[in-house]
């Protein structure tokens, strides 16, 4: 299946702990609250879907991925004309500093391909236990590759991808375990090097805060993405 992905960087400084600011900031600058930039429905019970706006860091830069139905809601940012936004307890014009328009094949493949996953926070409270059961690196990196096929069949199905084959993840490194705040909660996260037989847009997230710079995807090698 072919997905527009549409990335957008601005001039404007971002850390990582500023990301839900900047998000909040994005939602507030808008009348007509869609439900694609914060999640939430009218009833303001959570959406629970993948992620298709997401806020992030590139380069030490404010940045927003879109993804299929979400790069045309992106427009009514836009058409508010609200670019005056608040970061915590500082004020800040958004400036546009360059758009990348994309349209990525998204689908199972014969060969895998090699990702790198950064700020990936795939424990919740349930497997966590488990995780901590593991006796080996092994047992380890197999709870972890379940996950990240969970992650991944959870983005195809938020895009009303349904997968003819069977997918398959293998991690090939995993770096030591850190922790991140992220709303003020202290999550693991970790950093691996994975191969896939799914084709993954490069900058979009996996897994849990997929929308707030976590999970983020880069491919190592060419491959066929995009068309």
């Amino acid at each position: 299946m072919t997905v527009n992905v549409l990335t957008l960087v601005f001039a404007n400084d971002l850390k990582p702990h500023e990301v839900p600011l900047f998000r909040g900031a994005v939602i507030n600058a808008l009348e007509n609250k869609h439900v694609l930039f914060h999640n939430h429905t009218e009833d303001n019970r959570l959406r629970y879907s993948y992620p298709l706006i997401q806020y992030k860091i590139h380069r030490g830069k404010a940045c927003i991925v879109c993804i299929g139905p979400g790069t045309d809601a992106i427009g009514e940012f836009f058409a508010s004309g609200h670019f005056d936004v608040v970061f915590g307890d500082r004020h800040e014009r958004l400036q546009l500093q360059y758009v990348d328009p994309r349209r990525c094949n998204i689908q199972v493949w014969q060969q895998m391909f090699d990702y790198r996953i950064r700020r990936w926070t795939p424990l919740k409270s349930e497997n966590y236990q488990s995780y901590q059961e593991c006796t080996s690196l092994a047992e380890k990196c197999l709870l972890l590759e379940s996950i990240l096929r969970g992650n991944i069949l959870s983005m195809g199905r938020g895009l009303g991808i349904e997968f003819d084959k069977e997918v398959k993840c293998s991690i090939k490194e995993l770096d030591e375990p850190y922790l991140v705040s992220i709303k003020h909660v202290k999550l693991m996260c970790f950093n691996a090097l994975f191969g896939c037989n799914v084709s993954l847009p490069s900058n979009i997230g996996l897994g849990k805060h997929a929308s707030l710079n976590c999970g983020i995807i880069t491919p190592v090698h060419n491959r066929k993405e995009s068309e």
